[in-house]
């Protein structure tokens, strides 16, 4: 499988599509009231050793400094901190 660090633009839409699946509806309230650097804080304290699957096409996996989500079709695994992940979900979820 390849590792990559993620550059911000490739794969962005099934990236961000593997984040939502992974976070929830209250962590969706709490992106639309916060910074996004705020809010990747918060992500990083509630999922950091956590994972979630959606039984073939991405996981997610949160680890202390880091998200990695992997596109197990593509068979690429991204390393992304979580303050570009917070970044990507509040971007979308605020219509930016």
């Amino acid at each position: 499988m390849e590792v990559k660090k993620w550059d911000g633009i490739t794969d962005a839409d099934k990236i961000l599509k593997a984040l939502l699946f992974f976070i929830n509806d209250d962590d969706k309230k709490i992106a639309l009231t916060t910074s996004y650097g705020d809010f990747g804080i918060y992500l990083q304290k509630k999922y950091k050793n956590q994972g979630k699957g959606n039984g073939g096409d991405h996981s997610v996996f949160g680890w202390a400094q880091k998200v990695q989500i992997t596109l197990c079709k593509q068979n690429i695994r991204y390393d992304l901190t979580w303050n570009k992940a917070a970044k990507l979900i509040h971007k979308h979820l605020k219509g930016a």
